[in-house]
């Protein structure tokens, strides 16, 4: 283990998951994808994927995608990537510190006060900052880390809803075990504090053999710098975008929509290399768009999201364009 950066589990003896067991992140997460899970189910088996040997997360955040299929046994193993380090710090705790996050939440006072301490100053360790980051995230707005959200119920908590009510204790220690026993099992792989490209050439170098699948999640192109803190501006879209033009392990994008993103990815895109079996010609990724609603206990607000993947078959029950 890197001092300071990766973590990687032991080949420890693997026991899965029935494929009705679901596990759901102990994160909200700002555009958290839970919802797109049916449609990775579906896209695994259309391509004849499942199981997975590899599902790869470089901007984890919430990790949705890859705990429900873990659970499901779709997936034999997963590596979460982060360069946030508050959230890179909860994913390792969780996964392989699991009982010192769990006594953390278990005492944790849940308050305004304890709330304006951690977002002033979220420790120095690692087990400090996967403190914070939990605790921040289930008692901000939305679940947002970056430091303009408020917490839940205000600053005077004249709210019907205080800054308690998402921060169920036995809830969120329960799937924090279930997450330190899929780690204990060998089968969440590896935890990155990288970027997208580091990420991208560690797997390559380490795993090209697996059969793997990538997905990427990156900051929303409008308002990232409201919800995330570490946000992409354009030349970092850019730079994303060349990166996958090139990739040739499989790969599915998700993006808020913009026409700017599919200008991107159509102008970036060029006809060299050879496909695959089973893709698209590199550099001829396809786009496609579906709806999502995200919503919570307050609100229910719909989105059109951007697929864009190289992968040949696409489960177009989910799909609403092209």
């Amino acid at each position: 283990m890197h001092p300071d950066n990766n973590q990687q589990a032991s080949g420890a003896p693997r026991r899965h998951f029935s494929a009705n067991a679901e596990l759901r992140s102990p994160l909200r997460y700002p555009g958290g994808k839970r919802q797109l899970v049916p449609f990775f189910v579906d896209l695994l088996k259309l391509n004849d994927q499942s199981p997975l040997d590899l599902f790869i997360e470089p901007f984890a955040g919430g990790g949705a995608v890859s705990l429900h299929l873990l659970a499901a046994g779709l997936v034999e193993r997963a590596v979460l990537a982060d360069l946030d380090q508050l959230v890179y710090a909860f994913w390792h705790q969780a996964c392989f510190k699991t009982e010192q996050l769990v006594a953390d939440i278990a005492a944790a006072d849940v308050t305004l006060e304890e709330w304006h301490r951690l977002r002033a100053n979220p420790g120095k360790t690692i087990r400090e900052k996967a403190y914070a980051c939990l605790f921040l995230n289930r008692t901000s707005y939305s679940g947002i880390l970056q430091g303009r959200a408020g917490p839940i119920g205000g600053q005077k908590q004249q709210s019907k809803y205080k800054i308690d009510c998402r921060f169920y204790k036995d809830e969120i220690i329960h799937r924090l075990r279930q997450i330190g026993q899929l780690a204990a099992e060998g089968r969440i792989a590896a935890v990155r504090r990288t970027d997208v490209h580091t990420t991208v050439r560690w797997i390559e170098e380490n795993y090209s053999q697996s059969r793997r699948l990538y997905y990427f999640d990156p900051p929303f192109w409008e308002k990232g710098e409201r919800l995330y803190r570490k946000a992409f501006g354009r030349p970092q879209h850019e730079r994303l975008a060349k990166l996958l033009i090139n990739l040739e392990a499989p790969w599915v994008l998700s993006y808020d929509y913009h026409d700017e993103i599919i200008e991107l990815y159509r102008t970036s895109a060029s006809a060299d290399g050879q496909a695959s079996s089973g893709l698209v010609p590199a550099g001829a990724p396809r786009l496609h768009t579906t709806d999502l609603v995200y919503c919570n206990r307050h609100e229910r607000r719909g989105a059109t999201e951007l697929i864009i993947t190289n992968l040949s078959n696409v489960p177009h029950d989910y799909i609403n364009g092209t």
